[in-house]
């Protein structure tokens, strides 16, 4: 017989492996007296169905540990927010009549089979699980076509992306550049203070040398520069943010006081300084008709996406539904039952 833990293991990787962020839709299992999340137009969307979508989204959310408790009720609001505005999309979906991509279906329900191919349990698991992972791929699929329809939007006009261009003049701007020459003197960081401070030495010999006309280049043909220093025009902050501050020191042509670094002692050259500059509309129209195009997309979305929210009709039935339990994860079943929990 098919545990609950395994049950849960398998809706688990089905969420997973269709990504979450893209998605939590899955179907509601057959459960009689089931605890109710929430009912959105009298469709309930069960605690244990929002409990495991908590815990696929807060695996990739916070993969590398456990975030303050403000953050994790946010993050649980946001899950029931999102698992609420899916089943709003679905239902919008059905009365449009929208139809199932099967091959989609089948395509991501053999990536799940094929995972799962080895596990006894997998063999021998019940249809109606089967069936739930198929009806839940459905209801994703049905979601995901809604989902393009509503971002769809008219090809803006040539006048429309000039405004953009000229309304968002920081998205079309190249970053000022430099160009750097550099000496160093390397020291590996866990060498003693004395050999820090004997090349601290030797740096300032150099820089006394390097003053004089043409003996810059002259010494830095003996002293290996900053790898990053020869990657021709460099950006702002390419150089790390102690180097960066004592090349803003400098005008062009001059030469910086003797720096310490995680790599040893440098001494810079500034070269020559580009300034920030502002693409002309011919060079970056695509980009711009591109850029205005998503920003378009997604301020339709969020029109159409709020106006069906609001004449939903949403009931929260368990007021503690922040109240997350210990929920066995697709990571639990192949790590022996371990579980973290986000509960207070």
């Amino acid at each position: 017989m098919m545990t609950r833990n395994w049950r849960s293991v398998v809706i688990s990787a089905a969420l997973a492996m269709g990504g979450v962020s893209q998605g939590l839709a899955t179907a509601e299992p057959s459960i009689p007296d089931a605890p109710v999340l929430v009912t959105v137009n009298g469709e309930p969307i069960l605690q244990s169905t929002y409990e495991t979508a908590v815990r696929v989204a807060g695996r990739q959310r916070f993969y590398h540990g456990k975030a303050p408790e403000a953050e994790l009720i946010a993050f649980r609001k946001e899950v029931a927010a999102r698992l609420v505005d899916e089943r709003i999309l679905h239902q919008e979906a059905v009365r449009l009549g929208i139809a199932p991509d099967q091959s989609w279906i089948d395509a991501e329900f053999a990536k799940i089979d094929r995972r799962y191919s080895s596990s006894p349990e997998w063999r021998e698991s019940a249809d109606s699980l089967k069936k739930q992972i198929l009806d839940g791929l459905a209801q994703r699929s049905l979601i995901e076509q809604l989902d393009e329809r509503l971002h769809n939007v008219e090809a803006p006009s040539e006048a429309e992306v000039h405004a953009y261009y000229a309304a968002n003049p920081d998205k079309f701007t190249s970053p000022e550049q430099f160009r750097v020459s550099s000496i160093l003197l390397s020291v590996e960081p866990w060498q003693p203070n004395e050999v820090w401070q004997e090349k601290e030495a030797e740096g300032r010999r150099i820089l006394a040398e390097v003053t004089r006309p043409g003996k810059f280049d002259e010494y830095a043909k003996n002293y290996p520069p900053l790898e990053k220093a020869q990657l021709g025009y460099i950006h702002r902050g390419m150089l790390g943010e102690t180097a960066q501050v004592e090349i803003d020191k400098l005008q062009e042509g001059e030469i910086s006081d003797i720096v310490s670094l995680l790599e040893g002692i440098a001494i810079f050259r500034l070269d020559e300084r580009v300034p920030a500059t502002l693409n002309p509309f011919e060079k970056v129209s695509q980009r711009a008709r591109e850029l205005l195009l998503r920003d378009l997309r997604e301020q339709r979305y969020q029109e159409r996406i709020a106006a069906l929210r609001n004449s939903a009709e949403v009931k929260y039935v368990n007021p503690q539904y922040l109240n997350v339990p210990n929920v066995a994860t697709l990571r639990d079943g192949h790590h022996g039952g371990e579980s973290t929990s986000t509960q207070k």
